[in-house]
């Protein structure tokens, strides 16, 4: 089993057809048929099945397709070391952002991480915690800017604590109880969730509890903040979101902030990667980078309220 064979098996699977897969990888035809039979006989099993309607996997394929993209994905990062480390750096950098991060520290590092490798393709994913840590234990992304959740990032990654977020209710302008000062004057109203109740984005359920009150009444649930502004400014559902997102208008002028006695919970935010391997000198540089301007930032942030 080589890398190429394993290249060409995943370009067929992803192009849907050997014509269109050997176009794209600059081979002949025969030639992409013939590593698929090198790797499909060196493993002893059928991988793919073709018929008039393209490539389907087998089941055997399916269980080697996910550690095919892993074994590419590895193999291109180790590329980007190797460049990285000997001074001509290049190659790709995958980086997820959670809200709060994206919000403090996004438009300080990355303009200062461009001009130190201005050949490494930076791609930033965007999500909460519960949708980049599968992505970085299958390798999609190299490390995580994100709150996590009390417990911490759990097996297979490690983590450095740059900030803890404040979380404030915000409702639509005008909602009915925009008045209101404490979480116990909200108890008729419903609410939308960030991703489950347990993690950052579901804090609002925690925020009841810690107050003595009945779990509170959720009206939906999204992952995006797209979303959850979408149905904040039509509806007088409420939301707990990172101050900082509120404060510097990201969300629009859609959504106000209710100013309430009690605090919500605060998570830690966090820069996430996998115990192994190492990162890459373009993605250390990048951690490095934001614990920088994290301390840079908390130097300057007003005291929480």
């Amino acid at each position: 089993m080589t890398l190429q064979q394993l290249r060409a098996f995943l370009a067929i699977v992803e192009f849907g057809s050997f014509r269109r897969a050997a176009r794209e990888l600059g081979l002949s035809q025969a030639g992409l048929t013939n590593s698929l039979q090198a790797l499909e006989a060196g493993l002893g099993v059928s991988l793919l099945q073709r018929s008039a309607q393209g490539v389907a996997l087998t089941a055997d394929g399916k269980r080697l397709f996910a550690r095919a993209q892993l074994i590419d994905r590895e193999a291109r990062r180790a590329m980007d070391e190797a460049q990285q480390a000997s001074g001509a750096a290049g190659g790709t950098l995958h980086v997820g952002l959670g809200p709060t991060p994206t919000a403090v520290l996004l438009h300080l590092v990355v303009p200062d991480f461009h001009a130190r490798f201005p050949t490494v393709k930076l791609t930033l994913v965007s999500g909460l915690y519960e949708q980049l840590r599968p992505a970085l234990l299958q390798g999609l992304i190299e490390l995580a800017v994100t709150a996590v959740p009390d417990e911490g990032p759990g097996p297979g990654l490690k983590s450095k604590v740059l900030f803890k977020s404040d979380l404030v209710v915000v409702g639509r302008p005008g909602h009915p109880h925009a008045q209101a000062r404490s979480l116990r004057e909200l108890a008729d109203c419903e609410w939308i969730l960030l991703g489950p109740p347990g993690g950052p984005g579901g804090t609002i359920t925690r925020f009841h509890a810690d107050q003595g009150l009945p779990a509170p009444r959720v009206a939906a649930t999204c992952e995006s903040f797209t979303q959850l502004a979408a149905l904040i400014s039509g509806t007088d559902w409420l939301a707990l979101l990172p101050a900082v997102m509120v404060e510097r208008g990201l969300l629009g002028t859609q959504v106000v902030q209710l100013r309430l006695k009690e605090r919500a919970h605060r998570f830690d935010n966090c820069v996430v990667y996998r115990t192994e391997p190492p990162l890459t000198p373009a993605a250390a540089v990048f951690a490095a980078m934001c614990e920088s301007c994290a301390r840079i930032v908390a130097r300057v942030a007003p005291p929480a309220t």
